[in-house]
């Protein structure tokens, strides 16, 4: 009888190992690698595939084991260039469930992390993140609790909703192929989107339905690709050297060229100062993610160039350690110049303002001495026009007018910048301080505007706009735990 029984668990045993090679037979995987397989790894790999066949029914292409056939040789040219696209990209891709679980990810993974495809495929990606960054993963994966319906969409419409982040991942290579790393994480910037369906409820009008997270689809970069020190300085590129605070230490020749700044005119002073008005709050963004998680890609900026006008730039960022205390000692930033001058009749930046004045100023002495007239001049010998910058030039002055802006009516920050008069040209000298005496003097260091914007509700931007200080110290106070 005990033989019968042992003989019957065998049989079972061997059935349900052919079933489960069968299975994993059926994977679009190297035979190599299914043949290797456990029955947990079977069940898992399964699962997910089964899950991105249902998140893309039409599959993936040859990747996936599907073998079509096409009639047009530009669709099988397309295709060929589509499943090369992995093999070129300096990034890999994945696809993460709404609870964590990743369906899917490329296998060029493994060179950027030293994790395999078949180790990281339905296993949560939580498990492979910082701790710290658990939470934000979460609000990643989650839908905008505002998201209402909208007359255009249709029955079953799906749309997407842009996903940009940074996160440590977990990275096991070796010490001379990973890059950059802390404790054993590197940043990886990941940019994809959402992808959300909507479903109508029947008989139940326009507005009435519910959304469907199907799942984030996301490419992930190294940050940066290569060690920052290694990375080769085209002509449309500068370097600086900065503290934590973002003032700057050292900056290359190459600035001259691109900005017009001669690197002794921004040393000691913080790179805020020359950031159009604009895009401040996304340097400040990406400043406080760089002193929390040590390297950061910023969004396209305008950097504001000496003469008038800016460039728009991005920059690649990365916290330098002291060797012997491990310990943050500075911000190295490759920067890379990505348009011409633009706008170069704007004056914004108080150095161009400061020159503009000087010009003017000279150019009414002389017409008020060939007149032999003292009736535009002040007891030292300027003119009226020189007065009336100095009135803009006092620290604790602030022009009104700056916010003399409809704010409620949806306008642009962009409709604050127009071509200036001799009139309206002013500047803040605390703009070479890091410490401002006020927050109006946010908008009044970095642009200038027009005196004849003028609106009853500048009472109500005082509270509602942030000021440039809480740039300055909101960040610093990140720095100062680094200190």
């Amino acid at each position: 009888m005990k033989e019968k029984s042992k003989n019957a668990a065998r049989t079972r045993r061997e059935k349900e190992n052919a079933e489960f090679l069968e299975l994993a037979k059926l994977l679009p995987l190297p035979a190599l690698i299914t043949s290797n397989l456990d029955k947990a790894s079977v069940i898992r790999l399964t699962t997910s595939y089964l899950k991105m066949r249902h998140v893309f029914p039409d599959g993936l292409g040859n990747a996936w084991g599907s073998t079509p056939s096409y009639s047009n040789p530009k669709e099988s040219n397309m295709k060929e260039l589509g499943s090369n696209l992995l093999q070129t990209l300096d990034g890999f891709i994945f696809v993460v469930a709404p609870d964590g679980k990743m369906m899917y990810i490329s296998e060029t993974a493994s060179t950027h992390l030293g994790l395999s495809q078949v180790e990281l495929t339905g296993n949560s990606i939580y498990e492979y993140i910082h701790n710290e960054d658990h939470e934000e993963m979460n609000r990643v994966l989650t839908l905008p609790p505002a998201m209402q319906p909208h007359p255009h969409l249709l029955y079953n419409h799906e749309f997407e909703i842009e996903r940009t982040f940074f996160i440590r991942m977990k990275c096991v290579l070796a010490k001379r192929n990973a890059g950059l790393t802390t404790n054993g994480y590197k940043v990886i910037h990941c940019a994809g989107y959402l992808k959300v369906k909507f479903f109508h409820l029947e008989n139940n009008g326009h507005f009435d339905g519910c959304f469907q997270n199907i799942g984030l689809v996301a490419v992930g970069h190294s940050l940066p690709p290569s060690a920052i020190t290694e990375i080769k300085l085209h002509s449309n590129m500068f370097m600086f050297r900065a503290s934590l605070d973002l003032k700057l230490i050292f900056l290359d020749a190459r600035v001259f060229d691109l900005t017009g700044y001669e690197p002794q005119d921004l040393i000691e002073k913080t790179i805020y100062h020359y950031i159009h008005g604009c895009d401040i709050f996304d340097m400040r963004f990406a400043h406080s993610t760089l002193l929390c998680k040590g390297q950061v890609t910023t969004k396209y900026y305008r950097f504001l160039a000496k003469d008038g006008g800016w460039v728009w730039i991005q920059s690649y960022a990365t916290i330098v350690h002291n060797s012997r205390s491990s310990r943050p000692h500075c911000i190295v930033s490759v920067n890379y110049v990505l348009s011409k001058q633009e706008a170069k009749d704007l004056v914004l930046t108080s150095h161009s303002n400061e020159c503009s004045i000087e010009s003017i100023n000279s150019t009414t002495k002389a017409s008020s001495s060939t007149n032999n007239s003292a009736k535009y001049s002040d007891s030292s010998g300027s003119s009226s026009v020189s007065v009336e910058m100095d009135r803009w030039n006092t620290p604790n002055t602030v022009n009104n007018d700056l916010y003399s802006f409809d704010w409620s009516n949806g306008q642009s920050w962009n409709n604050l910048y127009c071509p200036l008069t001799e009139s309206s040209i002013h500047s803040s000298s605390s703009c070479s301080s890091s410490a401002i005496s006020s927050p109006e003097q946010f908008l009044s260091c970095s642009f200038s505007s027009p005196q004849s914007m003028t609106s009853p509700g500048y009472n109500n931007v005082q509270g509602t706009t942030p000021g440039y200080t809480s740039v300055i110290v909101d960040t610093q106070q990140y720095a100062n735990e680094y200190a």
